[in-house]
């Protein structure tokens, strides 16, 4: 199975190293034991296939009080009584996929849809210098869950503007970027130990609701599909330039 597919391979990878585990949340791969300890200790999950992408596949679990749980998918939304139907239901849904289960970041919301960062971060080819070439924020379309823009309908704004429109407002958009940039770069230096000769990567990172940067995914082919659809193609040129070197 090729690796750098593997979700799991890569969030353990980010997890074991000390200076990154405070900003990967906690994940364990899919089984009923697992799930329940997940949601007793979060209350609200994310299950994603293990090499999913582009959004798909993607289940919210959240445990509503009254042994009740709230299933969200696309933009479905069932609740289903215990734990034994819940598990179940689940079961059928995802068949024989390999998944994974994260514990849900409660993110910022700009008019109720929640938003995280694509951060796309590179080197040039001789050089072991890593820099955020892009980044943009992704706001999912309305109720969903995913931010992926195709999936969800969503819509794409500067970083600046996210935060500046958003529940977070009141925090400072200078050090939020400043963190995000500081934790995406430490993520990338990282994966170099996992994979030596790749030169991007392109990482969600979400704040929660302090502000605080979470690493929720990273991708080693990312879509460049957010960067063209921007009016001002700088970010899009910058990209494939450092590409080519």
């Amino acid at each position: 199975m090729s690796a750098t597919k593997d979700k799991w391979l890569k969030y353990r990878f980010l997890k074991k190293y000390e200076q990154l585990a405070p900003y990967v949340p906690g994940t364990k791969l899919m089984s009923k034991s697992a799930l329940w300890k997940l949601i007793s200790k979060y209350r609200r999950v994310i299950l994603k296939p293990v090499r999913g992408s582009r959004g798909r596949g993607i289940i919210q679990v959240s445990s509503i009080g009254g042994h009740t749980y709230a299933l969200h998918f696309e933009n479905v939304k069932i609740n289903i009584q215990g734990k034994e139907n819940t598990y179940k239901y689940i079961q059928k849904k995802i068949g024989s996929t390999r998944y994974m289960i994260q514990r849900r970041i409660a993110r910022p919301t700009i008019g109720g849809c929640p938003f995280d960062m694509r951060v796309i971060i590179q080197r040039k080819e001789n050089s072991r210098k890593w820099k955020v070439t892009a980044k943009i924020a992704k706001v999912a379309g309305r109720g969903y869950v995913v931010s992926n823009n195709e999936r969800s309908k969503g819509r794409l704004l500067p970083v600046k503007t996210a935060i500046r429109k958003s529940t977070i407002h009141h925090l400072s958009s200078t050090r939020l970027q400043s963190k995000m940039k500081r934790v995406s770069l430490r993520a990338a230096r990282r994966l170099r130990g996992l994979f030596p000769r790749h030169r991007i990567y392109g990482l969600d990172v979400g704040f929660d609701l302090k502000g605080h940067p979470w690493i929720i995914e990273a991708n080693l082919y990312p879509s460049m599909s957010h960067f063209l659809k921007l009016k001002d193609r700088t970010m899009y040129r910058r990209i494939m330039a450092y590409k080519k070197r």
